[in-house]
């Protein structure tokens, strides 16, 4: 997987989005990685979310959305 941003969470927590390949199809993955303690390294954990290369448009539509979206 090659990545292609980060977005710190906390001080010990990032969120990474990668592209890459697995199994002959083109995918994104974007995943919660964790710092060691005492160590400026993050380690990959099972939390996140993989799926293929060819939805990344309409993924992008509904991430959009939020934009729009009151919080409340």
């Amino acid at each position: 997987m090659r990545q292609i941003d980060k977005l710190d969470i906390t001080d010990n927590k990032r969120l990474v989005l990668s592209v890459g390949e697995f199994r002959g199809s083109q995918r994104v993955d974007i995943r919660t990685f964790v710092k060691l303690k005492d160590k400026d390294e993050y380690i990959q954990t099972k939390k996140g979310i993989n799926f293929n290369a060819e939805w990344v448009d309409d993924f992008i539509k509904m991430v959009e959305k939020l934009k729009d979206t009151k919080f409340e």
